[in-house]
């Protein structure tokens, strides 16, 4: 009971800082003015820590977004995705996984509350807008968990990062139309070699008709390898899609992580 109790306030405090935070959730930082977003809502993090985790990216694959140097080929695949069959068809995402924003999406991640996700995904959509808006999305989906995961999980960081996205795009959200068809091993515990094998055949479409004929972005919180989203996306373009793109907070590098 008194775990219970304390999990509450910790929720009531979380969410009261979110609507009036009184402190950097990353350095502590306590000066009103540095909360505060372009579109005039609140942040948990402040002006600098905002610009440290998404950082100005000059270069990147063209294909899975991730972050290359002034003279290497991002277009058609990189070094990091070039020899994977990838079916999305790009991605967009706050930053490299790394430094900040690591920091940030492992304590969203592993948080009791959704305070911290909703706070990265609103960050995802103000530093990314146009990209986004570019892709023309016609439906939001999220990568969605299987029902056992949701047992376990206090929410699906790609749910709210996608209820975000839909909210502030003006895009419908589907969140019915994609299912897992089997619970998977987490990606990170399996070898590097292996992950496109790991989620092969895991997702299958319960509501065609939302799909058909529709540009889809696809949302979860991080992309690795790639194999998860291009799994579903697979599916979906299978079962009827046009295109799909893709959406996350992170872009993972180290395949290790």
């Amino acid at each position: 009971m008194l775990n219970l109790r304390q999990e509450f306030r910790t929720f009531l405090r979380n969410a009261a800082d979110f609507v009036f935070p009184s402190e950097c959730e990353l350095c502590g930082a306590t000066t009103p003015a540095e909360f505060r977003m372009k579109d005039g809502s609140n942040s948990i993090y402040c002006q600098l820590c905002r610009d440290q985790m998404a950082p100005e990216i000059r270069f990147a694959c063209s294909l899975c977004g991730a972050e290359l140097g002034p003279w290497s080929k991002g277009q058609g695949g990189c070094v990091h995705c070039r020899n994977r069959t990838l079916h999305f068809d790009s991605v967009v995402c706050l930053g490299m996984y790394r430094g900040l924003l690591k920091q940030a999406l492992l304590s969203a991640k592993w948080s009791i509350t959704r305070v911290n996700i909703q706070s990265l995904a609103e960050l995802l959509c103000e530093r990314k807008a146009e990209p986004l808006q570019e892709l023309q999305s016609d439906v939001i989906m999220p990568v969605p968990q299987h029902w056992k995961q949701r047992l376990t999980r206090h929410f699906n960081p790609a749910m709210i990062v996608a209820q975000t996205l839909s909210a502030r795009m003006h895009r419908p959200l589907s969140v019915n139309s994609l299912r897992r068809s089997r619970r998977t091993m987490p990606q990170k515990r399996v070898p590097v070699t292996q992950r496109f094998s790991n989620q092969e055949d895991a997702f299958y479409v319960l509501q065609r008709d939302a799909i058909h004929g529709k540009r889809i972005l696809l949302v979860d919180d991080v992309l690795t390898t790639g194999a998860t989203c291009s799994e579903a996306s697979r599916i979906l373009l299978n079962e009827g899609a046009t295109a799909c793109h893709v959406a996350v907070i992170a872009r993972v590098l180290d395949h290790s992580a």
